[in-house]
């Protein structure tokens, strides 16, 4: 999966609306996850207007494309 998600976070690379990031949960992201709760991984959250979301669908490049173009863009 994490071939997809660096793609997509190249796609939208410069964007002023979308950000598309990672954290490392077994290394320096530790904090952050076990602040957002993440318990498995990979764990994918989106947030819209502040209010934080789980993802729960494709994890392929063309749904995730998809997810974002349908609902963050």
């Amino acid at each position: 999966m994490k071939p997809a998600f660096d793609k997509l976070g190249s796609e939208y690379e410069g964007s002023e609306t979308i950000l598309i990031g990672d954290a490392d949960c077994t290394q320096d992201g530790k904090s952050l996850c076990k602040a957002k709760g993440v318990r498995g991984y990979p764990t994918l959250k989106y947030y819209v207007n502040g209010e934080e979301n789980a993802y729960r669908g494709g994890r392929d490049f063309d749904t995730l494309k998809k997810f974002v173009v349908d609902n963050l863009e």
